[in-house]
């Protein structure tokens, strides 16, 4: 899952031209908010047109009907582009939604669990385990998974000897932090977690659609992803994929549907037993449809050319920054980066939430992140948040100029605004 040169060839000015027209947001704003919601290719609003035009014309149910075996394909592209197999994809609103069922059934078996996460958890994932601490549901602790002298997995492995005979441990990671853009190192990680009868959590908010990811090769029991992020997908699904290992393991969720579970005879429940447990019967097949699409378009470009393409285009953003301001990302000289760059903003750039709405404004699409979403690293860190830069391999170099444009605008603008110092008395 790291980003490294791929031996494959790069894309010719011909292919990105044409992937460009595929995409019709591109070239409206100069976008580096795709770690936040990218800009989705014509395949995926034409699932999306023929599902709601089929839905306008025969009604929910007899298009949903007309729709089974595409909503199949659907499940079987998701498990293709993660290696996974179908019956292990299960669908749900959002990743954070995907990760908090997961974990529900985790909790919901004899043993009690602890939960060994890092400062860089996603502030969903990390205000679930908050709640179900206070209410005596889990135990959980936190470690740092940036570089150190320590390597992070002898970390774990502290953490995980510390647990308490009798509990089950679970390990949650994110692939690529969601303020830091650094493969988190998870090499070997599911082995020590599953030799101690563990499960292993991985959130790849921000790797899939951006790098390859296997599955199978991580090791992962629980893998969760949305859409709308990397992969170019709608907004409004996630996907949650279990290994078969957890599907033994995980009891069921807390909130059971009637597409997930059986109503017996005698009052008994009995869940599926694949991934469909998880998901809900008022689901919106458009949306798996949409998410169905973009998963055969990422396969199809290919997600080692596109990590490939990805930190080529990183680099033009890095050098651009630093050659026209003398900014650095926080990821800069470090292997493991990826497309996503964040920055410390300095004083002059005023107000991160404002910087960010006033870059919006004049057409550059940014994101910043603040404690709501990543408050750990942020503190560990010692700063309010960060602005982050997803660019994808779309961006182009007149983007890239019109970001700096745009940054030496708004800089420039606050200097103007700023009162001048006292005259010393």
């Amino acid at each position: 899952m790291a980003p490294r040169i791929s031996p494959l060839a790069p894309f010719t000015d011909a292919e990105l031209a044409r992937m460009r027209r595929d995409t019709p947001a591109w070239g409206r704003h100069a976008h580096f908010a795709h770690g936040s919601a990218s800009l989705p290719p014509e395949p995926v609003y034409a699932e999306w047109q023929a599902w709601m035009e089929a839905e306008r014309m025969l009604g929910a149910q007899r298009a949903a009907e007309r729709h089974v075996d595409a909503l199949h394909e659907a499940r079987d592209s998701v498990a293709r582009l993660v290696n996974a197999q179908p019956h292990q994809v299960a669908f749900l609103c959002s990743a954070s939604q995907a990760w908090a069922a997961a974990m529900s059934a985790a909790l919901s078996g004899d043993r009690k669990a602890h939960v060994v996460t890092t400062h860089d958890e996603y502030g969903a994932n990390a205000l679930y385990l908050l709640t179900a601490a206070q209410r005596r549901r889990l135990h959980f602790s936190v470690v740092s998974a940036r570089p150190g002298p320590v390597p992070l997995l002898q970390r774990l492995d502290e953490a995980l000897s510390r647990i308490d005979t009798g509990c089950l441990p679970v390990v949650s990671l994110t692939a690529v932090p969601t303020a830091w853009g650094v493969v988190t190192p998870v090499h070997d990680v599911a082995r020590r977690v599953h030799e101690r009868g563990g499960l292993l959590f991985l959130d790849a908010s921000h790797a899939v659609g951006q790098l390859p990811v296997d599955m199978q090769a991580v090791g992962c029991d629980v893998l969760v992803f949305p859409a709308r992020k990397w992969l170019r997908g709608p907004k409004g699904v996630g996907v949650l994929c279990l290994s078969d290992r957890a599907l033994d393991m995980l009891g069921q969720p807390d909130t059971v549907d009637v597409a997930g579970a059986q109503w017996l005879a005698g009052d008994r429940v009995r869940p599926w037993p694949d991934a469909r447990r998880f998901e809900g019967h008022g689901f919106h097949p458009g949306l798996r449809l949409s998410l169905g699409a973009a998963c055969e378009y990422a396969m199809a470009v290919d997600p080692a050319r596109i990590a490939c393409r990805n930190m080529q285009v990183r680099q033009r953003v890095a050098d651009a920054l630093y050659e026209h301001f003398g900014w650095q990302s926080l990821e800069a000289g470090h292997p493991g980066a990826t497309a996503m760059l964040t920055y410390a903003l300095p004083r002059t750039a005023g107000d991160g939430d404002a910087f960010v709405r006033s870059l919006w404004d004049t057409g550059v699409n940014a994101s910043f992140v603040g404690t709501q979403y990543a408050r750990w690293a942020l503190d560990a860190a010692g700063l309010p948040g960060v602005l982050r830069l997803t660019p994808h391999y779309l961006t182009d170099d007149d983007e890239i100029a019109r970001l700096a444009h745009a940054i030496r605008q708004l800089i420039q603008t606050t200097d103007r605004r700023r009162p001048a110092a006292l005259p010393m008395t």
